[in-house]
């Protein structure tokens, strides 16, 4: 197993279902109100499941990892969607609403609050570490958010600044370089191990998975350090492993 660092210098972020709230009920909360303040002849749970068939395309399509030279031109969050609403439209035969609904939807992530854990530990946590956030995000959702959590962070880098996505390498390399920061030193926590831990473990941090679905479970594999809250970021990785 990679050796556990002792005492890291930086703890580094996700946003997302890790320290923010992101919920599908939420989204389908959105897309009900979408339906009924355009007046779409649709059912709100069959559009949503028609728009993020779309999402995911994106998201699979945006980085090339086996040639990162030929990932696509980076578009943020709010194009892309935009982008997913525009085909879904075209096959229902709706026009001209498709940059209001990506608007809507970036106002409702930015509504999110975050977990009830997120800003006593994050705080508890910087007595040991300086603590950042990197997040594929457009920053007009992304700091909002984190305005919620009574914490000044020390750094954040969104994709929409870096103008790549995780799990490409140049997003966490651009932190590294701009402060100076030794990977060998960083833990990165995230809740995907695809964006997260093959991103962060690429360019040389250690990984933490955080999977809030489980209940008070913790684990170590040879990838990462699995944890499923962050009180035990804070008791059983920095407590213990000091």
């Amino acid at each position: 197993m990679k050796k556990i660092i002792k005492k890291p210098e930086v703890i580094l972020f996700d946003c997302f279902e890790t320290l923010i709230k992101n919920e599908i009920t939420i989204w389908h909360e959105l897309f009900n109100n979408l339906v009924l303040e355009h007046q779409l002849r649709i059912d709100a749970l069959e559009l949503w499941g028609l728009w993020k068939k779309e999402e995911i395309n994106f998201r699979n399509i945006r980085n090339n990892l086996s040639n990162l030279n030929q990932n696509p031109p980076f578009i943020t969050y709010k194009q892309a969607w935009q982008n997913c609403f525009d085909k879904v439209f075209a096959k229902l035969g709706n026009k001209n609403i498709s940059q209001k609904c990506a608007e809507s939807s970036i106002k409702s992530m930015a509504s999110n609050e975050p977990y009830e854990d997120s800003e006593e530990m994050i705080i508890n946590l910087s007595k040991y570490s300086k603590i950042g956030i990197i997040s594929n995000a457009d920053n007009n959702f992304l700091i909002p958010v984190l305005n919620k959590i009574n914490f000044k962070f020390d750094f954040i880098l969104s994709s929409e600044d870096a103008e790549c996505y995780k799990p490409n390498p140049k997003i966490f390399e651009i932190l590294l370089e701009k402060y100076n920061i030794n990977a060998q030193n960083c833990w990165y926590v995230g809740d995907k191990e695809f964006d997260d831990v093959i991103g962060s473990s690429s360019v040389g941090m250690q990984p933490i998975l955080i999977n809030r679905n489980i209940y008070n479970d913790t684990y170590k594999n040879e990838k990462y350090i699995g944890i499923s809250n962050l009180k035990q970021l804070y008791e059983e990785v920095i407590i213990n492993e000091s």
